[in-house]
């Protein structure tokens, strides 16, 4: 695989033939001996004799501009040659052969290679200086060392070195069935030979964790201290919301981790100044997943964060999301009569970063996707990828000339005229995308978006500051879902009790009937809670549909708090409303409905 941002190293047969030494037929013969043989090119070249070892030594280390060694001429210490497993040299194709202070010195078949020469400096704990040798060579110095059975003295990862971290502290279960989705092979990652890096090994037990754990998102950064003696790789999930510490990883691994993370992503690893964005796709176990991976430098290195993405969370029924029945019935009406035009509008859902508005949307596109609709988005990145509909990807860093640039308006203007019968665009930003977004509504479309807001009433507020008119708002937006989540008790160990007098004076608060006999329930904590007393997270959702009356108060420009009082009069429920209402239906629990887990 190239790495983005990085220049490919031209192959063996590539510089012979770009330098014109061989005939075009040495060249083929050669080739189909490498196919067929399973030897390397170098020693199918000089045991064809077609070129001298010395020579083909010579011009390689002037094409990879790297100094050379014949390692056969030299004398090596078995000794030394054993500072690495046996089999870890042979996958590398590495051979120690001399020791100073601080350093240690590498023959080796492919010296630029860097994922190779950091795996090599977090094995001996040493600096690394790599020199160019033949293949062959290596592999015979290391047959004269360990005897031609080749792998009498290899040992399992948790021999090899003590210093270093075991894989049985990163817990990877051997039927994990996890394997990376990459477009040149799918490798079960659960399956690593016990020679590869420890750093890949390092990745495959994070994510494994983090699937184990039903985490959301994954972080990994890394903390300096003056002294040295309190650096760390702080390694943290995201389960149900709230950020559950990971494993210890030594500090050694920092970079070599970030390049392994990077690599994964195509991303540029010779970059460690600018942020940078990717992509991690993998199988589990037949399902897919992706990661998508935010690399941010810091001062002490590189941080990490790893959203994962199952494609799964995106086939929720909407029914099984935990609306309130009357919520989700006024919201299912939205939906009627699509196809034909004759269901169009805007239709938002606000909340805070992390609070399911792309899972709420793709649960509603779900529910509206049939073969006679035509469903186009617009996202930035394609999170999950959904049968029948048009997904297409905004780039505004992809510039296309005359100071355009791919982004949500771009797009929208183009689905204008894709026929569409309903849209989504990820996210309104700017006054341009919801400018172009209601002409979208206004022509016929239902059009699904997201904007960041606290609740329903300050969306309508967020679209006049943006610049637009109160009877443009008034006009398209058909509807406006506010949601956060809240944890879910464990239904297993939730223990029910009467309300305090502080509680019941919450439901008063926030204008809750109070059943006499009403229960709240309380979190305990078991084995299959992990003994947090919560499983999943729960939806809690505010939906402010625009009737004739809403339209007039927007028009007449009135404040957020009006607009609120006037849509509650009119039976929408509030966020905290529909929280406390899941309480006594023993979903969650009053901290968590009023934010908060102290």
């Amino acid at each position: 695989m190239t790495v983005k941002g990085m220049q490919r190293h031209k192959t063996v047969m590539e510089i012979l033939a770009e330098r014109k030494i061989l005939t075009e037929e040495q060249l083929s013969q050669a080739a189909a001996d490498t196919a067929s043989s399973g030897k390397t090119a170098q020693q199918i070249i000089v045991d064809l004799k077609f070129l001298p070892k010395a020579q083909l030594l010579n011009i390689l280390a002037e094409e990879w501009q790297i100094e050379k060694k014949d390692i056969l001429e030299m004398d090596i210490s078995a000794e030394i040659v054993k500072m690495i497993p046996e089999q870890l040299a042979r996958r590398h194709l590495a051979l120690p052969f001399a020791r100073m202070e601080n350093m240690v010195a590498f023959a080796m078949a492919h010296p630029r290679d860097l994922e190779v020469l950091d795996d090599l400096k977090l094995r001996t704990g040493l600096e690394v200086k790599s020199y160019l040798a033949m293949p062959h060579d290596i592999l015979a110095t290391l047959d004269a060392a360990y005897g031609k059975a080749g792998g009498a003295l290899i040992k399992s990862i948790t021999d090899e070195d003590d210093a270093a971290p075991k894989i049985e502290e990163w817990a990877m279960p051997k039927d994990s069935g996890l394997e990376f989705a990459k477009p040149e092979s799918k490798s079960d990652i659960a399956k690593i030979d016990p020679a590869a890096p420890e750093v890949e090994k390092l990745v495959n037990a994070i994510i494994i964790n983090a699937m184990s754990l039903k985490a959301s998102d994954i972080h990994i950064e890394p903390i300096d201290d003056a002294t040295g003696k309190n650096s760390k790789i702080q390694l943290r999930y995201r389960v149900d919301g709230i950020l559950v510490p990971g494993f210890k990883i030594p500090w050694a691994y920092r970079n070599a981790l970030a390049a392994k993370i990077k690599i994964l992503a195509n991303l540029n690893i010779t970059e460690r100044r600018i942020p940078q964005s990717g992509r991690i796709q993998l199988l589990n176990k037949g399902n897919p997943i992706e990661f998508r991976v935010e690399m941010l430098p810091t001062v002490y290195g590189e941080a990490c964060v790893m959203r994962i993405l199952d494609r799964r969370s995106v086939q929720v029924d909407i029914h099984k999301m935990g609306f309130l029945p009357v919520t989700l019935d006024k919201f299912l009406a939205l939906f009627k009569g699509i196809g034909g035009k004759k269901n169009y509008g805007l239709v938002l859902v606000c909340g805070p970063t992390g609070s399911g508005k792309s899972t709420t949307l793709y649960a509603a596109l779900n529910h509206v996707n049939r073969p006679d609709i035509k469903i186009v988005t617009a996202e930035n990145p394609v999170e999950y990828n959904v049968d029948g509909l048009v997904q297409v990807p905004v780039n505004p860093d992809c510039k296309l000339g005359d100071d355009k640039k791919f982004d949500f308006a771009l797009a929208l203007r183009s689905f204008l005229r894709f026929d569409p019968d309903v849209i989504m665009v990820g996210e309104i930003r700017d006054e341009e995308t919801a400018h172009i977004a209601m002409e979208a509504a206004m022509t016929g479309h239902l059009v699904f978006s997201t904007i960041h807001t606290n609740d329903a009433t300050s969306a309508l507020s967020r679209l006049t500051d943006m610049g637009l008119p109160e009877f443009l708002v008034a006009a398209t937006v058909k509807a406006v879902l506010a949601q956060r989540l809240s944890r879910r008790l464990c239904p297993d160990c939730k223990k029910d009790r009467a309300p305090t007098a502080e509680e019941i004076a919450v439901f008063k608060k926030n204008e809750v009937e109070l059943p006499a006999d009403a229960k709240v329930f309380d979190a305990v904590g078991c084995d299959a809670c992990k003994n947090t007393g919560f499983q999943g997270r729960l939806g809690l959702h505010e939906l402010l549909v625009m009737t004739d009356e809403m339209r007039d108060y927007c028009v007449q420009g009135l404040t957020v708090d009006a607009l609120r009082v006037a849509a509650v009069k009119q039976g929408m429920i509030l966020i905290s409303q529909d929280g406390l209402l899941k309480v006594l239906q023993g979903h969650t629990t009053i901290r968590e409905v009023l934010g908060g887990t102290d």
